[in-house]
């Protein structure tokens, strides 16, 4: 990790000596810090998956760990938001374009999407990503399956989806917390069920194109978390 650091801060160092408009370059640097931080994200979700492992629950470590790693979460977005190959809302604008031609879509079962060509494509596609198996309306918990297992660190997908996962099951220990009790586990997953299918069919559109600097974002972000690598790493 303290090597991968290292070479985050010589790509950026680099950044005078390359075209800015050099697409390889842009992905190098962003997909490097990806890594980085992807890996870092790792040891503030276990802080989060141990207090909640907690009985009674403390309120306050559930509370300061959920927020550590849903804003993790969160800056590891707005980095991969800065190139165009880590972005949703490409993902989805795909799916839709194939939607738009085809003429007959499968009974879902979801009345919001049956009949809906373009919305049933993008359903599909947010499934993919997430639960996989298709969560219904006031589901006890997410179906069985490979739950997560084609998850990708997408700028929109990593904010909406996951981060906000952390921030919901928070609320729920949290809530425990203050009765003294240990965390609902049926609680958490009619959460998780109810947030994967109202975020699997919505239709809120995501950038298609790169927000932010990468450069000016990475340095950032540096910034941020190298104090976790400088006694490490030293």
């Amino acid at each position: 990790m303290c090597s991968v650091f290292d070479a985050w801060n010589e790509l950026i160092g680099a950044v005078a000596d390359v075209e800015e408009s050099s697409e390889p370059f842009r992905y190098d640097v962003v997909n490097l810090g990806r890594e980085v931080m992807a890996q870092l994200a790792g040891s503030f979700g276990k802080n989060f998956t141990d207090a909640l492992a907690e009985n009674p629950l403390d309120g306050s470590r559930v509370e300061k760990t959920a927020a550590a790693y849903a804003t993790m979460l969160e800056d590891i977005d707005t980095l991969v938001g800065t190139d165009p190959a880590f972005l949703l809302g490409s993902w989805i604008e795909m799916a839709r374009r194939w939607g738009s031609s085809a003429s007959d879509c499968v009974d879902t079962g979801y009345a919001a999407i049956d009949g809906d060509c373009p919305h049933f494509y993008e359903w599909n596609a947010r499934v993919q990503l997430t639960t996989w198996n298709p969560t219904p309306i006031n589901a006890s918990a997410v179906p069985a399956g490979p739950v997560d297992y084609a998850s990708k660190h997408w700028n929109g997908l990593i904010k909406d989806y996951y981060a906000e996962r952390v921030r919901l099951i928070a609320s729920q220990g949290i809530r425990d917390a203050a009765r003294g009790k240990a965390l609902d586990s049926d609680a958490v997953d009619r959460i998780k069920a109810e947030h994967a299918y109202n975020w699997t069919v919505a239709t809120n559109k995501y950038p298609d194109e790169p927000t932010g600097d990468y450069v000016t974002t990475s340095r950032t972000m540096i910034q941020k978390y190298s104090i976790y690598f400088e006694e490490a790493c030293a």
